[in-house]
């Protein structure tokens, strides 16, 4: 486990602590978001956030203004979304320049344009997800469940070869958000095949990304349990699950995407 001794700027009690096995029996575990930080600072840079227009890529966007961030580019399906999630995000913070961008996440053209009207970037966030229903792979519709590779893995990869060129040279990173139910055995998500295999692919496809970009910072995280629309496609009753704020891994993010996030280059964490 990774120890406040061992990092002591690491502002957060066992909530946003990355560890590699699950904290002692009987820690509290809080869910408090812990920014602003003063030290945690987002300002100058420009963020593209793929995936914006609701959930934890909107709550991503209002920590990054929080953090000062100069320019915040959010990219997504659906364009009244987006624009709602521009107005949040201007409430916020007035001094953050705000773009949006409607796209689909699979259209590999689409998102080469507009990687080359944001120019330089200093953070891609990759939080674009699709779940598919309930099924069993024998009663599953096929296409329904390839949607999931089409966005989750195919939209990341897309992602990764537009915005990749348009890196700060001194200062960039790439997170993706990924789910801690890859690692719970099959008994504990039934029916959630396409989702899961899914967002295995995800890891690996980071991990290969930080060993292939030595000079670029690349993580993936998993945001806790706090997006309703995914946890509704689930099957899961949202009002009887152990949900976390909001909050929590949109402030996560910015933490991650900071100097002193470092260290986790290559790694996939979990921010509850």
């Amino acid at each position: 486990m990774i120890s406040p001794e061992v990092y002591p700027n690491l502002h957060f009690p066992v909530c946003g602590r990355p560890y590699l096995q699950p904290p002692p029996h009987g820690t509290t575990i809080l869910t408090r978001p812990f920014l602003p930080w003063p030290e945690i600072s987002a300002k100058g840079n420009t963020i593209v956030i793929i995936g914006s227009g609701s959930g934890i890529g909107r709550q991503t966007a209002i920590s990054f203004a929080k953090a000062g961030a100069a320019r915040i580019v959010l990219l997504g399906r659906r364009e009244q979304k987006l624009k709602e999630t521009a107005s949040l995000v201007a409430s916020f913070s007035s001094a953050t320049e705000i773009v949006v961008r409607t796209v689909d996440t699979t259209d590999f053209e689409t998102l080469k344009t507009v990687a080359a009207q944001v120019g330089t970037r200093n953070v891609l966030i990759v939080a674009s997800v699709h779940a598919s229903a309930i099924s069993t792979l024998a009663s599953t519709d096929v296409d329904k469940w390839w949607q999931g590779f089409e966005t989750n893995v195919k939209g990341l990869l897309l992602a990764i070869k537009t915005f990749l060129p348009t890196a700060n040279e001194t200062d960039s990173a790439v997170l993706a958000l990924t789910s801690q139910t890859t690692a719970f055995p099959t008994f504990m998500g039934p029916g959630m095949s396409g989702y899961n295999a899914s967002k295995i692919a995800q890891i690996k496809v980071i991990e290969y990304l930080a060993a292939e970009q030595p000079t670029l910072y690349v993580a993936s995280a998993h945001p806790g349990i706090c997006d309703r629309e995914v946890l509704a496609k689930s099957g899961a009753k949202p009002d009887q699950a152990p949900l976390d704020q909001i909050e929590l891994p949109g402030d996560f993010l910015v933490w991650m995407s900071s100097p002193e996030a470092a260290f986790l280059k290559g790694w996939s964490v979990t921010a509850n």
